[in-house]
């Protein structure tokens, strides 16, 4: 296996154990979030829930795949739910509102406040897909992401922590997945990414 599908194999089974543990723990049902796993010559460094979404990610991101995936569980409707202090740029909420449409699935908006005011529950039919931007304090996967000390002693005591190393660097090999509870997905294979302020 070479390395790119190393890493992105590896990001998936990772996410994977997450959901068959109870580490997404979602206010709502049907609701996922894109967390982004940062390599470094082989070595996951951390991951990310709040992920930059912008013109950068937005190339040979698998929107189709998204779709292929609603379409699959009878989801009609994407909710996003962005942070009234940070979201996806226009430019890509722009291209997967247009993937969405092309393919008969509607897309809204609910902006959430900013920490700590807590993610809503809401009261929705089985068709609509959440698909949060925001932090979720309750989620264990953002608490992993949030507090760098809780996610070095989770994967120090996993199968994975032979490819943890506490790196620093001015550039990361970034792989993105969808979370959630129906079926984790590689929404964005490996692309060097540069690091940012996070939301």
């Amino acid at each position: 296996m070479d390395s790119k599908n190393k890493i992105e194999k590896i990001s998936l089974d990772i996410s994977n154990y997450w959901t068959s543990n109870d580490f997404l723990t979602e206010a709502n049902k049907n609701c996922g979030t894109l967390v982004a796993f940062d390599w470094k010559e082989g070595y996951l460094a951390e991951i990310n829930t709040n992920v930059d979404l912008s013109t950068l990610e937005c190339e040979n991101f698998k929107f189709d795949t998204f779709v292929n995936f609603l379409k699959k569980n009878n989801f009609t409707s994407v909710l996003g739910l962005p942070n009234v202090v940070g979201g996806p740029d226009k430019v890509w909420t722009d291209k997967l509102k247009e993937t969405l449409k092309s393919n008969e699935i509607d897309y809204d908006e609910y902006i959430v406040n900013k920490w700590p005011s807590p993610i809503p529950e809401f009261d929705v039919p089985d068709n609509i897909f959440m698909l949060r931007y925001s932090y979720d304090e309750f989620s264990k996967i953002d608490q992993l992401a949030a507090y760098q000390n809780n996610f070095e002693t989770f994967i120090k005591e996993s199968d994975w922590k032979n490819y943890y190393k506490d790196k620093e660097f001015e550039e990361r090999t970034r792989v993105i997945v969808l979370c959630n509870d129906v079926e984790n997905l590689v929404l964005k294979d490996e692309f060097t990414k540069y690091p940012i302020e996070e939301f």
